[in-house]
């Protein structure tokens, strides 16, 4: 560790590019530390997003008017151009904590689903020996932190992210038809190329399939097997019209497992046969 005014310390400081900035979560900087007795940060303000894990020692965080004392196992995290300052706390053991700086378009969702808000920007005990050992491994990176090292980091950091989600998700609203109805539709829209089935989707929100079909018909308008159907059948028209690929490649990239079905079903919802369509 080198050291600084008020700390001992490692920094890691990359210098981002395009690829890092296309990507949904990248590094700024890192660093782990032991406090000196003076050490004290702001008032300040930073442009990017950070969690500090306290390690070992307590800190005093302020933040929007509010102030807390937060301690071994507990974290606390800085949205960007927001003032915050954090200070040494009285305490029998030094302070020693580890932090990454970061940016990223996913950055804003991911904070939200772990439930961090400018209002709430700390919790509790959450470290543990799987998140020390993932600091472990984040400190042996190299100081030059090359493509593969980035990646790495990425995967480190969103292994602690899925630390941080709550262990079960809610559970009223989920249940509710709207929510359920999207999250099939979402299904559908993503994977209709996969040869899934009614029983598929079902499965997927985990209703009754039963259930599911009449809800769906109900709200939606037609049956969902119609719905994968016209999905399926939309996108062979268009790949008929704006590609070169044959009829068959353009059948088994949508979903159906063969040429013959391909064909019986395009003629029946269309009138001609696929291979019309682009004369």
């Amino acid at each position: 560790m080198q050291e600084y005014a008020h700390e001992y310390a490692e920094r890691w400081i990359h210098e981002t590019d395009s690829f890092d900035k296309n990507s949904g979560l990248y590094l700024l900087h890192m660093g782990h530390n032991i406090a000196k007795p003076n050490y004290s940060h702001g008032p300040r303000q930073t442009g990017h997003y950070t969690i500090h894990f306290v390690r070992e020692g307590r800190l005093q965080f302020l933040y929007g008017g509010n102030e807390v004392v937060l301690g071994k196992g507990d974290m606390f995290c800085k949205f960007p151009n927001t003032t915050y300052t954090y200070r040494l706390a009285p305490s029998d053991s030094k302070l020693r904590m580890i932090w990454f700086a970061f940016n990223g378009s996913q950055v804003p969702e991911l904070m939200a689903m772990v439930g961090f808000t400018h209002d709430n920007t700390y919790q509790r005990k959450v470290v543990d020996p799987d998140l020390e050992s993932v600091f472990h491994q984040m400190i042996q990176l190299p100081k030059n932190l090359g493509r593969k090292q980035l990646i790495q980091w990425n995967s480190y950091m969103f292994r602690i992210f899925a630390k941080l989600l709550p262990e079960q998700e809610q559970t009223a609203a989920p249940r509710s038809p709207d929510f359920w109805l999207r999250k099939s539709l979402d299904f559908i829209h993503t994977c209709y190329a996969e040869q899934i089935t009614v029983n598929d989707i079902a499965a997927y929100v985990n209703i009754h399939r039963t259930h599911f079909s009449k809800t769906f018909t109900d709200h939606v308008g037609i049956p969902p097997v119609k719905y994968l159907q016209n999905v399926r059948l939309d996108k062979a028209t268009q790949l008929l019209k704006e590609t070169s690929l044959s009829v068959t490649e353009i059948a088994l990239t949508v979903g159906y497992p063969d040429l013959f079905s391909f064909t019986r079903a395009f003629t029946r919802q269309f009138g001609c046969s696929p291979s019309r369509v682009r004369v």
